[in-house]
């Protein structure tokens, strides 16, 4: 069990590590932290997996979903290859990862009691948007020291400005500030939801066969 996850998380790195140098060499130097950020917490994932019951599957959608946001070097913030705004969808795919994961971590308690489910339910959600929240922390903590710009100690893509009732209006109106931050969070709830519940359908179907 322990070799599949280790070539995932190998694989991860290998990946992580070539877009941080694609960032470097394309310029785009804001992803270069993140790649490596991204490569640290697969390793931490790794090394916790056995003990917490994350499964290849669950290290594999972390990846994909890390994968997702790195690809914001192509410009895709700016311009979104898909009909959803790529910022959302790197919200939405990013917590669905998180909850399948957080989801598995707390598949063995659950019982045949009903109450006791539920509140185990809820444990992952809440778990997931604490996640969430700390993430928009950190961009915010980063955007403080490190002004706007891609990736995730960075807030938007507009070089450095200063922060100024005209310019947070300016934000607000391009989807920033408040906006940006409560739209993050709801699409971190949608994902989160989302993956709760198919991997509860997907539990109960099991313990049916």
């Amino acid at each position: 069990m322990e070799k599949p996850k280790l070539i995932v998380t190998i694989v991860g790195i290998v990946i992580f590590l070539f877009y941080g140098l694609y960032s470097y060499t394309s310029g785009v130097t804001d992803y270069i932290a993140d790649s490596f950020i991204f490569a640290v917490v697969l390793v931490i994932l790794f090394a916790l997996s056995k003990k917490i019951n994350i499964t290849s599957t669950g290290l594999i959608l972390i990846i994909l979903s890390s994968i997702l946001h790195l690809s914001g070097v192509f410009g895709w913030y700016n311009k979104s290859p898909f009909p959803i705004q790529y910022d959302h969808l790197t919200h939405l795919v990013g917590f669905f990862a998180v909850s399948v994961m957080l989801y598995q971590a707390f598949e063995k308690n659950f019982t045949k009691s009903k109450f006791n489910n539920f509140s185990i339910l809820f444990i992952i959600l809440f778990s997931s948007l604490g996640i969430g929240a700390f993430i928009e922390q950190t961009e915010y903590f980063g955007y403080l020291k490190f002004g706007t710009g891609a990736g995730l100690l960075r807030f938007g893509g507009l070089g450095d400005t200063v922060l100024n009732e005209e310019n947070l209006r300016a934000m607000d109106i391009i989807g920033g500030g408040w906006i940006n931050t409560m739209l993050d969070l709801n699409y971190n709830f949608i994902g989160a939801v989302s993956g709760i519940i198919l991997m509860h359908l997907i539990n109960k179907f099991k313990l049916k066969k």
